[in-house]
């Protein structure tokens, strides 16, 4: 997994002081007169503005800054000076979105108009992405997630400075132009998914955008790029299982070996397989109709704060893993580099056509609790996977031979009970 990258530098977010408060005109004395706003921006301040709204100036308190009585039109002016304090802070996150500069009268003109500003892309990816990280914990994404979405923030400004394009507004950002800095992407090169990955934060900020009513629609809701098709999922064969377990090994081989075999009869991670030797007492249940481990996966848990379900690994114990839990006292433990690194002089060995790793032992099994006939539901809990869709794109391929297997296990069902119909009701053909 890569690094988590930091936050970009967010140089035209700059803090700014902004206060806005309402009176009426001082030089006149009538009953009923408009509220005048007094803007101040940091250290600048203002000519008062008329705000359009008329009160009685019998139920104006400047200390509260709020009209004052029980009756209706005092709630209702209260609640008008609210939404002109908030559009005037809209107006100001706005122009530091647009890097325009900021003075209260420009503040003033874009709310006297009702002018939209038009407010570039890259802040608001900023303020997406400090928004992604500042998430809590159980809804915080992943750091690889994370670290993707700081690639796609640095790759964009890349693109943007290349082409001499730093100030495009989210209203410039088309279908057109989408496409056209996915084939930049393509060209760097970059595959088509990651490539469709970074257009596809694009269309998540235009939809961010949309919510913040920064503007009105996301012009790339209906693009959609075509995706490469998923990558072949190596696994073990149930006889290429057989001939790893057969190996005469030295004992430095043997042991990697061991460790491997225990991750392809159980689908755990290693470091789930070493928590598991470690305390096997700890994870396994006893059921009527045999046993089984019970194991949180330890991938998830610097994740998510509050451990998901679908996180916790149910599997049966099989007779190959019982016997090789048997054996757990006299395993050493090795790290997961040493054993990838011996798995490859295995590899060779058994003249693989693919690099043989602790991940493909732990697909291993997903192939073979599949073709000893567990239902895809039962092998998504057994491998701890949280979408089914995962499971089925992993294993395509294998379903042909689960067919095959399917079909000869129940033609030998079926000629063995044609057999013993056959045997005891025995026919004569004596007429």
């Amino acid at each position: 997994m890569p690094p988590p990258s930091r936050l970009p530098p967010c140089s035209s977010r700059q803090r700014v002081s902004l206060k806005l408060t309402f009176d009426f005109p001082p030089h006149t004395h009538l009953a009923f007169d408009e509220l005048q706003c007094l803007l101040r921006v940091d250290d600048q301040d203002l000519p008062p503005y008329g705000s359009g709204i008329y009160l009685l100036r019998s139920l104006w308190n400047s200390t509260r800054q709020q009209a004052e009585g029980p009756t209706r039109e005092a709630r209702v002016v209260n609640r008008c000076l609210s939404d002109i304090r908030a559009d005037h802070l809209s107006i100001l996150l706005d122009l530091q979105r647009s890097n325009q500069g900021m003075s209260p009268a420009l503040i003033q003109r874009y709310w006297l108009s009702g002018e939209r500003i038009s407010v570039r892309l890259l802040p608001v990816y900023e303020e997406y992405l400090t928004k992604l990280h500042q998430a809590p914990l159980p809804e915080r994404n992943s750091p690889s997630t994370l670290y993707k979405w700081n690639r796609g923030y640095h790759l964009l400004t890349t693109y943007l400075n290349t082409n001499q394009m730093q100030h495009l507004s989210l209203d410039g950002v088309s279908i057109g132009w989408a496409k056209t800095y996915y084939s930049w992407l393509r060209q760097r090169p970059l595959s088509i998914d990651s490539a469709s990955r970074y257009i596809g934060q694009i269309r998540e900020i235009l939809q961010y955008s949309v919510e913040q009513e920064l503007i009105t629609c996301n012009k790339l809701s209906e693009l959609h790029l075509t995706a490469e098709p998923a990558k072949t999922v190596y696994c073990l064969t149930p006889q290429q299982v057989q001939h790893l377990a057969e190996l005469v090994l030295p004992e430095q081989l043997n042991t990697v070996r061991n460790w491997a075999l225990l991750s392809c009869y159980t689908g755990l991670d290693f470091k789930d397989a070493v928590q598991l030797v470690r305390n096997p007492a700890e994870h396994l249940v006893n059921l009527p109709f045999g046993q089984k481990i019970v194991i949180r996966r330890q991938k998830f848990q610097s994740v998510h704060q509050a451990k998901p379900d679908w996180g916790v690994s149910h599997i049966p114990l099989l007779p190959e893993a019982k016997a090789l839990l048997e054996q757990a006292p006299e395993l050493p433990t090795v790290t997961i580099q040493r054993v990838n690194r011996n798995l490859e002089t295995i590899q060779k060995m058994m003249d693989l056509p693919f690099r043989l790793t602790t991940k493909i032992c732990r697909k291993t099994a997903g192939a073979l609790f599949l073709l000893r006939g567990y239902r895809t539901e039962a092998v998504q809990k057994i491998l701890g996977i949280q979408h089914l869709r995962t499971l089925e794109r992993n294993y395509l391929h294998i379903f042909s031979e689960l067919v095959d297997e399917n079909m000869q296990r129940l033609g030998s069902i079926n000629r063995t009970e044609t057999r013993t119909t056959e045997e005891s009701n025995p026919t004569s053909c004596i007429p």
